[in-house]
């Protein structure tokens, strides 16, 4: 029982991780024109996200594979959600 308790858990810790990463990609390449470094901003942005994101894997994990996958499964769709709601809107035009 206490083990299902967990594997629940796993997954909204899996989608903050996953909202963590991907807007703090999204913040760091909307600052790339703005800044006098970009190589730096990038390669510093990268590395301290996967950094904590791997982290809080870890952490998440505590020795079980099942966690682990479940906490995956949060990261992807907090990524699925991100996209779809960052990307452009398209306008449709029935041809009046």
């Amino acid at each position: 029982m206490n083990n299902i308790i967990y594997l629940l858990i796993a997954l909204p810790l899996g989608f903050t991780l996953g909202i963590f990463y991907f807007v703090n990609l999204w913040i760091t390449v909307r600052q790339i024109p703005t800044t006098q470094w970009p190589f730096r901003l990038i390669v510093g942005s990268f590395v301290g996200r996967t950094s904590i994101t791997i982290l809080g894997f870890y952490l998440i994990m505590d020795g079980s594979w099942q966690r682990m996958l479940i906490s995956l499964v949060g990261f992807v769709l907090a990524r699925s959600i991100l996209i779809n709601y960052w990307q452009p809107k398209q306008e449709y035009n029935d041809g009046n």
